[in-house]
């Protein structure tokens, strides 16, 4: 039993991202005012980060630029360009038609009466007013400092919304799953989710899972291919030095780990500690970090919820197929009947392209396909021969009695064995009992056990005839296709053959 995941990339090297510019369009028709701006804006930067300077030279040239940039932080724009309310109609299609209320714009203009101060600022959510004789090269540097703090700081309150949104939405999304391999694929996709708000902090990591032994000390590599689960053995030693010491730090800590834009989410439920290793491009934020501590409390509970849930369910599972195993050993079957007809449905399942949740379910009820016999008197059940009239007519109830034992049961497990055992001995062309269904009124389970449950029969000795040789059996599967089976699902079994003759070699009867 493994009780610790670890993820992380597999790079190398860290690599510093250069931190995005703040992006400012100028508006305005006098070129002498673009140059004159870029000249006294050329050093300026603010939160170790410079500035790209977009221009337009018109008002429609700016919402050409606006359709370009959705992360635009300021807007320095003029009144009078192509009409003397040109910069005025702009800034109400910012606000109105683009509902663009976190860019911040500075009206500079060098006609004053036509905007008047105190009107602009009401009318038009404008950020503040300049006349363009009075902006010199220190107070354009205030006008900048102050606006893009206000930009920050309003995008801060759309992050903390957004990631809560999110984080309520991951939470929900993840407490609805119950295995621990979807959990983990779940988690690393919300996770990325939380992060990957703002245009500055995107998360930028391939993650991989590594499994720890606590008690061994031992970690492999937990890799996902094809459906499949595989694990290697990792040297602790091999992964990069800020990886290995942050996680070694949770583990000390018992807490989540932050170092610039790295970070550990250390999750220890009561029989299960996970470990998330991240890095974004940035700085983590008090934000982010209140957000992902959040989001690891979740996952604490979601844990424990999950092994508890696993334990059950093998629980339920395990009884199932003990009760199987008992029924068929009242007519003198071994109990690898059961456990073939479960493997051979569950590749039938797969082949005809069941989700894994479903092939895993009518794995686990496949062994009551024949609770019914309970009720059959061992007369009939073991008779050493062919059943006469009367003796096949008891014979059949047992379908409808097992049915009838296992539905209501509430259980998602019984309910779908209720369905296999009532179903499993229809036939396609409507010839089977006990309701005489045919084709596609035939419910899907049940015939995908009536194609394995034969199969197995025919292949085993039974109380009142010997196995039949493949080709007897062949031959058999040949005629009734149409018949007694699905053709399409009798087309998968016998193109796949090879794999369901492997299970039967792998689980014979001793």
């Amino acid at each position: 039993m493994t009780d610790m995941f670890l993820f992380s990339d597999d790079s190398p090297q860290e690599v510093k991202v250069r931190k995005k510019p703040w992006k400012v369009l100028v508006v305005d028709d006098e070129k002498d005012v673009h140059a004159v701006t870029s000249l006294a804006l050329g050093s300026f930067e603010y939160l170790d980060r410079g500035l790209e300077l977009l221009h337009a030279y018109s008002a429609k040239g700016a919402k050409i630029i606006l359709a370009q940039h959705d992360d635009i932080a300021l807007i320095l724009l003029d009144v009078v360009m192509e009409t003397d309310q040109a910069g005025l109609e702009l800034a109400a299609y910012i606000r109105k038609d683009l509902n663009n209320h976190s860019v911040r714009i500075v009206l500079r203009t060098g006609q004053p009466g036509q905007a008047p101060e105190h009107q602009v600022i009401r009318d038009y959510d404008i950020n503040d007013y300049k006349n363009k004789t009075e902006l010199t090269s220190a107070k354009l540097y205030t006008v900048l400092y102050s606006n893009l703090r206000s930009y920050k700081d309003i995008n801060t309150v759309m992050r903390s919304k957004a990631a809560l949104e999110r984080l309520i939405i991951a939470s929900r999304g993840i407490s609805s799953i119950h295995g621990l391999k979807s959990f983990v694929n779940l988690t690393m996709t919300q996770l990325r989710d939380l992060l990957d708000i703002a245009d500055d902090k995107i998360f930028g990591c391939e993650s991989d899972a590594y499994f720890y032994h606590r008690e061994t000390k031992e970690i492999k590599h937990f890799l996902i291919h094809e459906s499949e689960e595989l694990e290697e053995a990792v040297d602790l030693d091999n992964l990069p030095p800020i990886k290995r010491k942050m996680i070694e730090q949770a583990i000390d800590l018992g807490s989540n780990v932050y170092e610039d834009e790295h970070f550990v989410m250390f999750c220890s439920g009561q029989k299960a500690s996970l470990i998330f290793y991240g890095k974004v491009t940035e700085y983590i934020s008090s934000i982010d970090r209140d957000i992902l501590n959040i989001f690891t409390e979740n996952l604490i509970s979601i844990i424990d919820n999950i092994y508890l849930h696993e334990a059950l369910d093998h629980s339920q599972k395990e009884l199932i197929y003990r009760l199987g195993e008992v029924v068929e050993s009242r007519s003198n079957e071994t109990g690898y009947h059961v456990k073939r007809v479960a493997y051979y449905s569950a590749l039938l399942a797969e082949l005809v392209g069941l989700p894994d949740d479903e092939v895993e379910l009518i794995k686990s009820a496949s062994p009551l396909h024949d609770m019914g016999k309970i009720a059959i008197p061992d007369s009939v059940l073991n008779k050493p021969g062919k059943l006469d009239a009367d003796e096949w007519e008891i014979m059949k109830t047992h379908a409808l009695k097992g049915y009838n034992v296992l539905n209501g049961a509430g259980l998602v497990l019984l309910d779908i064995a209720a369905t296999i055992a009532l179903t499993h001995h229809e036939k396609w062309d409507g010839s089977g009992y006990p309701r005489g269904l045919a084709k596609e009124e035939i419910h899907l389970y049940g015939r995908i056990i009536a194609i394995a449950d034969v199969f197995d029969a025919l292949g085993s000795d039974r109380c009142y005839k010997k196995a039949w040789p493949m080709n007897k059996i062949l031959a058999l599967f040949e005629e009734e296709t149409g018949k007694h089976f699905d053709p399409r699902l009798m087309k998968l079994f016998m193109n796949n053959l090879d794999k369901f003759i492997e299970i039967r070699d792998r689980y014979q009867d001793e």
